[in-house]
């Protein structure tokens, strides 16, 4: 016969707050967005991914101009 294994309350809490903190900046990107869409009404605010590479547009052009 095999023992029923039974978790204790803090390991579930233990593993929500595991996945509240790998996933944090995802919320937090997500909720910038939406909250940039709803104070411009007209498109949804760049990524921090698009900042970076218009950015980096703008410094390869800085070098090749200088």
């Amino acid at each position: 016969m095999t023992k029923k294994i039974t978790r204790q309350p803090f390991e579930d809490l233990e593993q929500q707050a595991y996945h509240a903190y790998r996933e944090w900046h995802v919320w937090l990107m997500l909720r910038e967005r939406e909250l940039s869409a709803r104070l411009n009404k007209t498109k949804p605010a760049p990524s921090r991914a698009d900042k970076l590479k218009a950015r980096a547009a703008k410094s390869a052009q800085e070098k090749d101009n200088g």
